[in-house]
């Protein structure tokens, strides 16, 4: 009986010791998938088309907007528009995407006194409206890169269509915050007067502030999730 029992004990020992080996064997192989198809879902590319689908989420650290006029033929005044949000759904045919961008004028940026004077109502008149907002209407594809993002922009009570000739820089990890980053750059030409912005205005042959405003486009986005 005693021989049984020794026998019962080391039989038993033996299935935990296989069950054990077994079961870390599993957890090895469950590790060391782990990263291919961690790499699978947030791919390095500077291929649009590998990027995956799906909604993001902009990252406003990493993103501005800089404007720039011609002043009075002397110069090239630019500032910039920061603290941006918005999101971009990216379809499965990156054509089919859709594009929200939200733009704070009370964030305008010169580095210098006339940062109070743009928000009054010569310009942007952000105590009334104080947010710019542009929305996609349609993209087209050219290449692996490069896109023409057509959308509405609203700005100071009116609204007029804007085309973006947009190109993706790339996608992957940031070191920093560990994050899948998708990265962009765009620029568009827009006429102040057709928002209704007039104040020194060129007229005849007398100098002012140039009607056209380039925008020149930098903007990040991370999956909705991550944020």
């Amino acid at each position: 009986m005693l021989y049984d029992v020794v026998s019962g004990i080391i039989e038993g020992e033996c299935h935990v010791q296989k069950t054990t080996t077994l079961s870390a064997a599993v957890l090895a192989g469950m590790l060391s998938i782990t990263p291919a198809m961690a790499d699978q879902q947030t791919p390095e590319t500077d291929n649009i088309n590998e990027v995956p689908a799906g909604n993001y989420t902009i990252d406003p650290l990493h993103s501005k907007i800089t404007w720039g006029v011609d002043h009075y033929g002397f110069s090239r005044y630019e500032g910039q528009f920061v603290d941006l949000s918005g999101s971009l759904r990216l379809g499965e045919d990156p054509a089919d995407s859709n594009l929200k961008i939200e733009i704070p004028l009370d964030k305008v940026l010169t580095g210098s006194g006339l940062t109070e004077h743009l928000q009054g109502e010569d310009f942007f008149n952000s105590a009334e409206h104080g947010t710019a907002t542009f929305t996609s209407t349609s993209i087209e594809i050219d290449g692996d890169d490069e896109a023409t993002i057509t959308g509405d922009l609203a700005l100071n009570g009116q609204t007029h269509p804007v085309e973006i000739e947009a190109e993706f820089n790339r996608g992957g990890v940031y070191a920093f915050d560990e994050k899948y980053h998708i990265g962009f750059n765009g620029e568009a030409t827009i006429k102040r007067s057709d928002y209704a912005i007039n104040y020194l205005m060129p007229e005849d042959d007398k100098q002012g502030i140039s009607d056209e405003v380039t925008l020149r486009i930098e903007a990040e986005f991370v999956p909705e999730k991550a944020q």
